[in-house]
């Protein structure tokens, strides 16, 4: 699974992906030379959005200040095998 993060640097507006993956959830993802057929869905539990966004920070910490540059809240996904 991947966790996919539409925090366009904390800008105003979501990444124009995170519109498209609301209609088309059906995916492939490249990871290095290997490619996976995946769904995304986007993470709406409040408690495994929690989660999956404190990873995400803790990997990477700069999400935590896109979050304090918008008032919008960063759309989370989980892509998982198809």
């Amino acid at each position: 699974s991947y966790v996919l993060i539409g925090s366009m640097g904390g800008q105003p507006k979501n990444p124009v992906w995170v519109y498209n993956l609301r209609v088309h959830p059906d995916v492939e993802i490249r990871d290095a030379t290997s490619v996976h057929r995946m769904r995304a869905r986007e993470v709406t539990d409040r408690a495994e959005r929690k989660r999956l966004w404190d990873t995400a920070v803790e990997v990477f910490p700069n999400y935590a200040e896109y979050q304090g540059k918008t008032s919008r809240e960063i759309p989370v996904f989980l892509a998982e095998p198809a």
